[in-house]
């Protein structure tokens, strides 16, 4: 047996019972659980970790009415902040409010809800309220 054969099986899992409520693991372990014997075990993904938001066209309809009905506002904004740093967002939200295209009375907490619910703005409230 060459030595790259002996890697590739070395680093195969290999399980063995050992005594009755016991197994013995041997090898990469990778999104596993361990638990006692009848545990409650709740596994967390990555899927479970995403923050709860909806799909694009709610978010739009959440926005809408911030944006004083304006839907073309309101998905240009949400189009616009994808991907931007924190201050960036509190920055483009005071030059919408300024050109009245962004209602004052909702760029706070309402717009903040939408926007951290959905992970696009995952700083604090009182970081968000400061920036603008």
């Amino acid at each position: 047996m060459n030595k790259t054969n002996e890697t590739k099986e070395s680093q195969a899992p290999v399980i063995h019972q050992h005594m009755e409520n016991c197994q013995v693991f041997n090898g990469p372990i990778s999104g596993c659980v361990f638990a006692m014997p009848g545990a409650n075990v709740t596994q967390h993904t990555h899927e479970q970790e995403a923050p709860a938001c909806e799909p694009d066209t709610d978010i739009v309809a959440q926005l809408k009415p911030m944006f004083f009905g304006s839907e073309a506002d309101a998905r240009s904004f949400l189009t616009s902040v994808q991907g931007m740093k924190p201050t960036q967002i509190t920055a483009l939200v005071s030059k919408l409010v300024k050109e009245r295209k962004l209602s004052d009375l909702s760029c706070h907490r309402d717009l903040y809800k939408v926007l951290n619910d959905c992970g696009i703005y995952t700083r604090t409230e009182s970081n968000w309220n400061a920036q603008l």
